[in-house]
């Protein structure tokens, strides 16, 4: 059976353009739902998933997110951080909290990816991690269900004939798409990716994508289990509507 991560990469250094004006002054991850930070609902599962340091990768506004998340006491766990200096993917993002933190990845536990926009429940997380212990997986991905418009706009998850993941095609085409799953950005990850993120190739938008390097991994034989979870909601206008109120 698979250890329990310990650590959590959060990615929290996009600049939001589509949340625009909103994220102007205020970073994505603090933009507030039911009078709490997006931020919060994360730091909240990864605790109960049992993780133990969440490292955020920041970038815009990133001394807000400092300031907000301090030690990481609040939510029963660590936090530090790293400045990714270039907008340059979450590969990437992920290699410079590595590089930062070598100490945070272990050869024998794996640990957790989150993108920083989703309104997590608590269990979210923790569900995620059950999973990946009980199919022995080396990766483990969170899916969600969409209708096949949606899955152009996003990514489809193509499986092999045991169940497992075959690979993530980002943007696919309608010809591409052969199941109703996409992947969000949220996995459990072994430490053995980062021996491939050196190696790593851009995509077509010029970014290195962490989709990509999980590719390399299922190339190359490690197993991919994907669990269907409920879609996480992100943060929208009404929210902040409400919030003001």
């Amino acid at each position: 059976m698979s250890r329990q991560p310990e650590t959590v990469v959060l990615l929290a250094a996009g600049r939001g353009k589509r949340l625009r004006p909103y994220t102007d002054l205020m970073p994505k991850p603090l933009l507030p739902v039911n009078g709490r930070p997006t931020l919060h609902y994360i730091l909240t599962a990864a605790a109960n998933a049992g993780i133990k340091t969440a490292c955020l990768v920041t970038h815009h506004l990133s001394e807000q997110i400092e300031a907000y998340v301090g030690d990481g006491s609040n939510w029963d766990l660590t936090a530090v951080t790293c400045y990714q200096p270039q907008m340059a993917g979450t590969a990437h993002a992920l290699q410079v909290a590595a590089t930062t933190y070598p100490e945070l990845f272990t050869s024998d536990r794996p640990f957790i990816l989150t993108a920083t926009d989703y309104i997590l429940p608590s269990d979210y997380l923790a569900n995620l991690v059950t999973a990946h212990q009980n199919n022995d997986a080396d990766v483990t991905i969170s899916l969600k269900k969409l209708q096949p418009q949606e899955i152009l706009a996003s990514s489809s998850v193509r499986f092999k004939e045991n169940g497992f993941v075959d690979k993530i095609i980002e943007k696919p085409i309608a010809e591409e798409i052969n199941s109703p799953f996409s992947a969000s950005l949220t996995f459990v990850i072994p430490e053995a990716i980062l021996g491939y993120l050196p190696h790593m190739q851009p995509s077509p938008r010029g970014e290195y994508e962490i989709q990509s390097v999980i590719n390399q991994l299922l190339e190359d034989g490690f197993t991919g289990y994907g669990l269907d979870q409920k879609t996480p909601a992100e943060w929208n206008v009404q929210d902040h509507a409400k919030y003001l109120d």
